[in-house]
């Protein structure tokens, strides 16, 4: 079995599927670094799936609005954050601000959960890696719906519409700080859409590159909108995600693409920018074990892709 690509969703292919000696093939130098936005989790899922121990907590949400903070839902604030980080109004995490059971993973979660899989790097997929693999192995891919599709030279490559993202994380040095909350910024004069205190991590997630002024803008947010003065943060890390937020394309195309992988080379298509759809890392887990049974079984995959779009 092969695996392509070694993010969040490759990795957890490897670690369920670990039975069948994947190889994971990654076209950077090292483990990608692009997961330093929010890693929390609606279950235990994925720890269970890589035998890694998650934490539950009680998270707690917030909207930072013209007015100062609110907790509770609002149509004209939601409308304005989803238009701020997708350019367009659709459904989004702001949209319930209930408190909520979740489940944090541990920081180093990436380089545990590769610890065991085996993964070459620097390699980067062509044309002829898949023609030539045809009725070989599966073939697990992660890599986005647009890269496969230039790859493989697909007939018609359509717009695929997204915002990137970057993400800053640091630890909160001083005081003593352990919660866990976040406060959305629809207002689209501030570059940050969410920033999110994770035990004494804080993360910012911004739509445009951060200035160099940003560590002094999050300690100034934890001070407004969280209500408590952070002396110190420390280990201040950026990173840049290309597709940070997608948008839908044809849903018949997006369909045909996937099961087309399939049927013609042996391609399984997981996560969310390998099938193009909203869906959490949670969701993938399922994902991954119904396709380990459709490549035991080589049946029903058509029925069940065209009902599931995956």
């Amino acid at each position: 079995m092969i695996i392509y690509g070694a993010g969040l969703a490759g990795l957890l292919a490897g670690n369920i599927l670990r039975k069948y000696n994947p190889k994971i093939y990654e076209a950077q130098s090292e483990l990608p670094n692009n997961h330093s936005a929010l890693l929390r989790f609606r279950t235990s899922d994925v720890g269970t799936a890589c035998s890694i121990p998650f934490k539950r907590v009680k998270v707690s949400k917030a909207i930072k609005s013209d007015k100062g903070i609110i907790a509770q839902p609002n149509l004209y604030y939601s409308n304005m954050y989803s238009q701020k980080v997708t350019n367009s109004v659709l459904s989004r995490s702001i949209d319930n601000l209930e408190t909520v059971e979740r489940y944090i993973a541990p920081e180093n979660i990436i380089s545990q959960m590769a610890s065991d899989c085996n993964i070459v790097y620097d390699y980067k997929v062509n044309g002829l890696d898949i023609i030539h693999n045809r009725e070989k192995v599966p073939l697990i891919s992660t890599l986005p719906m647009p890269t496969l599709m230039k790859i493989i030279k697909w007939k018609d490559i359509p717009e695929f519409p997204y915002q990137e993202i970057w993400t800053q994380k640091a630890i909160i040095d001083s005081p003593e700080v352990d919660i866990h909350q976040t406060v959305y910024y629809p207002d689209p004069n501030v570059n940050y859409y969410r920033i999110s205190v994770i035990g004494n991590i804080v993360i910012s997630e911004s739509i445009k590159k951060p200035d160099a002024d940003a560590g002094a803008h999050i300690m100034t947010a934890l001070y407004d909108d969280f209500g408590f003065r952070a002396n110190k943060l420390v280990g201040l890390e950026e990173s840049y995600q290309k597709y940070g937020k997608i948008r839908p394309i044809n849903e018949k195309l997006r369909k045909e693409f996937i099961y087309e992988m399939t049927s013609e080379y042996n391609i399984y298509s997981i996560g969310r920018f390998a099938t193009w759809r909203q869906l959490l890392l949670d969701d993938v887990v399922n994902d991954i074990q119904v396709i380990e049974k459709f490549i035991r079984t080589n049946s029903n995959y058509e029925k069940w892709m065209h009902k599931n779009g995956t």
